[in-house]
């Protein structure tokens, strides 16, 4: 099988292009609502070129996620996972992050899906652009 020394040089080109779409932000929660389902640490990889996300925090690992690109210019970066409670009950929890990459700040709330408790937890905190 021969290949050309152009398809070669453009798959690298190709490859370099969708690895430099990706921007990956870690962010530090410092103000929560101290319901304990806010983790202190997040990371976030946004995928710019496409409408897709991964999100990581202390209480779960790489998660698939969804966002949008707002008008004011921030992420809304939407996920769902599920974590287990103090009682041992596994709670599917709603995640609703909004990164402002101007200000370099988040602003996270959750929900709980499957359960009908009024509290929502949130936090708010400092991120820093890791890779870009």
């Amino acid at each position: 099988m021969k290949i050309s020394i152009a398809t070669l040089i453009a798959g690298i080109i190709g490859i370099q292009a969708a690895a430099a779409s990706t921007a990956t932000y870690e962010c530090k929660i410092t103000k929560e609502s101290g319901l304990g389902w806010v983790p202190p640490d997040y990371s976030f990889q946004i995928n710019t070129a496409g409408r897709d996300a991964k999100v990581h925090s202390n209480y779960h690992d790489w998660t698939d996620a969804k966002y949008k690109l707002r008008n004011d210019g921030e992420y809304r970066i939407l996920w769902n996972v599920t974590l287990r409670a103090s009682d041992g009950q596994n709670l599917r929890m709603k995640y609703q992050a909004n990164l402002d990459t101007k200000q370099n700040t988040v602003r996270i709330r959750a929900s709980f899906a499957n359960t009908s408790a009024s509290n929502k937890p949130f936090g708010t905190g400092s991120c820093v652009l890791k890779s870009s």
